[in-house]
């Protein structure tokens, strides 16, 4: 039943305008004002915040798998792993960088794109056109990463309650204890991005990828963001960088890394589907 409630919810998102609607982080975002409100130290603040929408939800997930032969906890499920995908259109959001590189404009790009995904905003300020093109693409792996491998990873691991947690945990970094909840995400995120990043080796270009992979393997304080970017950039083996029309190569790069995430989707639906038919 969770496989099929996977695969029930890739398919809505795919082909259903809607999702957006299940997406909404209003009701979240006041319970975290209420939660501010009591004055609690950090830990106890994020857990509570985290922890109590969570076990409601895994309470009345597990009601409803006694009724109707487990549909309703089927149907629920779905809506759970829908509201825990990444917010918008990714796919949007990486062809507007591309025009945006190809124009030249990097400055409007950093701008556009530091409104969308927090992690970018928490590095420094950038200097010149590469420095925002590597920001940027670093960013940009970590957002296709977050919004969906790591979501899948911990619905197959822990339930829709793993997966619906792993999202507030990422609203909370916006706006409460970012530093505490950015210090769990970099637990949290520890396995499946080493995992991701195996795969990048797997569907990208192996020999350049495989000794980076290695060697970010050996440090274990790596986060995501980065250890994805490093591997990603071996995996699609792309020219170094031209003098001249380096917002076109900029752009190009960037499609490559759109490829390499959905090649690695590809090939976790394949291992998760075999899995599920062999065991």
């Amino acid at each position: 039943m969770t496989y099929l409630a996977m695969v029930c919810a890739l398919v809505l998102v795919l082909a259903w305008d809607g999702t957006a609607a299940l997406q909404q982080d209003q009701w979240y975002r006041s319970w975290l004002q209420r939660v501010q409100g009591w004055n609690l130290s950090p830990a106890p603040g994020l857990a509570l915040a985290i922890l109590g929408p969570a076990l409601l939800a895994y309470w009345v997930l597990d009601l409803l798998a006694s009724f109707l032969f487990g549909v309703l906890w089927f149907a629920a499920s779905v809506v759970v792993l829908l509201y825990a995908f990444g917010r918008g259109d990714f796919r949007a959001q990486m062809e507007q960088y591309r025009r945006q590189a190809r124009s030249g404009n990097f400055e409007g790009a950093y701008l556009s794109e530091i409104t969308e995904m927090p992690a970018l905003a928490e590095g420094e300020d950038p200097a010149t056109a590469q420095d925002v093109h590597a920001m940027t693409q670093r960013a940009l792996l970590y957002e296709g990463f977050q919004r969906w491998f790591a979501v899948v990873f911990l619905f197959l691991l822990l339930g829709p309650v793993g997966a619906l947690a792993y999202r507030l945990l990422q609203v909370s970094r916006e706006s409460f204890e970012p530093e505490l909840s950015a210090r769990c995400l970099f637990l949290v995120d520890w396995v499946p991005a080493r995992v991701l990043a195996a795969t990048f080796v797997v569907t990208g270009h192996f020999v350049n990828s495989r000794d980076e992979l290695l060697e970010v393997l050996q440090s274990g304080r790596e986060r995501a963001e980065s250890l994805l970017y490093r591997v990603g950039v071996a995996a699609i083996a792309s020219p170094p960088a031209p003098g001249e029309g380096f917002g076109l190569w900029a752009a190009e790069q960037n499609e490559e890394f759109g490829s390499l995430l959905k090649r690695s989707a590809g090939a976790w639906l394949v291992l998760i589907s075999l899995y599920v038919v062999l065991f």
